[in-house]
């Protein structure tokens, strides 16, 4: 992140470090060169002094860049790029040119396209892969929707037969796909339905023969290409062949799902088949199967497949449908429930994934139905056969049944704790949101407390903190807490603790060789700003464990700079050449960021001269190393970039 500035207008006083620091070298060395070529376009300022343009890249972006209120560099941008973007460098660029060269910026509209461009980007936040590949999916469908379809239809409409003929033989003959299509269209014509259907299962044998693989360091790769399979079968679809399709998709289904697995891309495999899927969702409302059986195969189809390929089919179940064929598709999975096989032995967690997997479609079939009564007694069952406790607890407490959720919470931590840390944690924030529903404050820092001593983090520190209440008994759980850090001793085990005992089995106790934990003991103090203590566990930590804990020394120079200066000076300095002792490039812009550090100190100290003469001791002793020259020639002097 760029330093923080104070000038009424703080573009002006960005330095090249403070772009390096915000972008990164490499994003930043590639924005200026989309500056030198002129890809900023109509370039802006937001009534709260940000920048707006069109940047061209692969296609033409909208990128703000603006300074939020602690005066730190923020950019958003809709490339695909996840973080500060050449783009957002290049208009930053572009406006400094413009302020050297004196030339005025306009203010953006309220109503600009590229405003609402950002604001629909920032909305699109995706929690999870599946979210990201069901996002590509409906991109994916959206490429086979023409925007100027109107357009070409009135050109079309304009034509004789004769002229269509010559015109579609003419595409054909320039478009093999086209040409597939055609004829694909006339086999229907003729009745040859099995022969289309053989052919699209040839087509599929022939496309999974070669997985789909991408090296975006290169630009190379390959990505399957399923549009002629979709193509077919959407012919049949329109042919009124719906149960033709539904047998393909789910043949399509199994064999995608092996093709996705010996993939390597960013998920393009799965994207072209999930295209395919879309068609098949239509062929399933037309199909001969009764709407309990519709339901059913959907269900079905989603219990195997892992990889959101058939996401799009899964659209169906949005749809309306009587309360009666959900109550048979209830009834049918709970049967096949009871066929799976108990969770006890080697395979316990793939069996206790596929009970809770159909489970959990029984629950969604039963509130569909009306049969809300029937979840929770199916839920206790699952309970104990799969472990599955947490979403018995969630439902328990949504009822208001308090004491069951707290005595099942109990009852699961006994059972399945020490196999599944991950349920347990869940089960232990169940409890806690009990705790506060019953706003009984002790007992929520007690739980907190109780997070904390099993994974010890400053976020968990905070949270203690924040759920404590008043100032003195923080100031108790804190001594406890550090005490813990220090030397492993459980707080509860003092006998001042304030808080009372949460009924939870006793945290592991920390492995000696790991105390006292530096590294949190160090993290505290500086969120404290106690900088005697950074630097007093500093030095313990160096003992013997220098090796172990040197990636966190950045903090402590940037925590202490102000209470003992030399000592940051120091640590820069040693961090700076730690890094160019290793003669790696990227290792060089490491250093330059430790460096800037040391001369912003030193300057602020009156100590330019101090600064000069060390960066001329390292242009001496490494004068052979060209990158870090160049580097340090970007550095001299630190000038804004204007």
């Amino acid at each position: 992140m760029a330093r923080k500035v104070r000038a009424s207008d703080p573009f002006a006083e960005l330095t090249w470090g403070d772009l390096d620091d915000w972008a990164g070298s490499r994003i930043a060395a590639r924005g200026k060169t989309y500056h030198q070529e002129g890809c900023v376009k109509d370039l802006a300022k937001t009534e709260a002094g940000g920048l707006v343009a069109w940047v061209t890249g692969t296609e033409q972006y909208a990128t703000l860049v603006e300074f939020d209120n602690e005066k730190r560099l923020e950019a958003g941008c809709t490339c695909p790029y996840d973080g500060v973007c050449k783009h957002a460098v290049a208009i930053v660029l572009e406006y400094l040119q413009r302020l050297k060269n004196g030339k005025p910026v306009a203010k953006i509209r309220s109503d600009d396209e590229r405003l609402r461009r950002l604001q629909n980007s920032d909305e699109e936040e995706w929690e999870d892969e599946a979210d990201v590949r069901q996002a590509a999916v409906h991109e994916a469908i959206a490429a086979h929707d023409d925007p100027q379809k109107s357009d070409m239809e009135s050109f079309l409409n304009a034509k004789s037969k004769g002229e269509l003929v010559r015109l579609l033989l003419d595409a054909a003959g320039h478009n093999p796909k086209l040409r597939d299509e055609i004829l694909d269209r006339h086999q229907l014509f003729r009745g040859q339905v099995k022969s289309l259907v053989a052919q699209v299962r040839r087509e599929l044998r022939e496309i999974i023969r070669e997985p789909g693989w991408r090296n975006y360091w290169q630009g190379t790769g390959y990505t399957p290409d399923y549009s002629g399979v979709r193509n077919k079968l959407v012919a049949l679809l329109e042919s009124g062949h719906p149960d033709e399709v539904l047998a393909l998709g789910e043949e399509l289904m199994e064999a995608g799902i092996r093709h996705v697995e010996e993939s390597d891309d960013e998920g393009e495999t799965a994207e072209g088949i999930a295209a395919c899927m879309t068609v098949v969702e239509k062929a399933l409302q037309h199909s001969s199967l009764s709407p309990a059986d519709r339901l059913a195969w959907v269900v079905d189809i989603q219990l195997r497949d892992d990889y959101g390929i058939c996401d799009p089919i899964g659209e169906y179940l949005g749809r309306s449908h009587e309360k009666t064929d959900w109550s048979t598709l209830a009834d049918r999975l709970t049967g096949k429930l009871r066929n799976l096989g108990p969770t006890k032995g080697a395979d316990d967690f793939t069996r206790s994934y596929e009970r809770d997997r159909m489970s959990d479609w029984i629950i969604h079939a039963l509130r569909e139905s009306g049969r809300t009564n029937e979840i929770i007694p199916l839920c206790e069952k699952e309970a104990e056969k799969s472990g599955s406790y947490e979403r018995l607890v969630k439902l328990l407490i949504e009822a208001g049944r308090l004491n069951e959720a707290e005595q099942r919470i109990i009852e699961g931590l006994r059972t399945i704790g020490a196999k599944r840390q991950g349920n347990a944690s869940i089960l232990r924030g169940q409890l806690l949101k009990i705790r506060s529903l019953q706003k009984n404050k002790p007992a929520v820092a007690a739980l907190k407390v109780d997070e904390f001593l099993r994974r010890p983090s400053m976020e968990a520190f905070q949270d203690c903190q924040k759920n404590t209440g008043e100032k003195g008994l923080w100031s108790r759980i804190r001594k406890g807490l550090l005490d813990f850090l220090e030397t492993g001793t459980f707080p509860w085990e003092k006998d001042d603790w304030p808080l009372p005992a949460t009924s939870l089995d006793q945290p592991d106790k920390p492995r000696s060789s790991d105390l006292p934990m530096f590294h949190l003991l160090i993290d505290i103090a500086i969120h404290e700003k106690q900088p005697e203590r950074v630097l007093y566990w500093y030095d313990q930590s160096r003992k013997g464990r220098e090796v172990w804990f040197r990636y966190n020394e950045y903090s402590i120079a940037e925590a202490v700079k102000d209470h003992s200066p030399e000592r940051s000076i120091a640590i820069w300095k040693k961090l700076a050449e730690r890094e160019i002792a290793q003669v790696n490039p990227s290792a060089y812009e490491t250093a330059a960021k430790h460096l800037r550090k040391l001369s912003q100190l030193l300057t602020k100290l009156n100590r330019k001269a101090e600064w000069e003469d060390y960066l001329k001791g390292l242009r001496e002793t490494h004068a052979r190393k060209r990158r870090l020259m160049d580097i340090l020639n970007k550095m001299e002097g630190l000038r804004g970039i204007v």
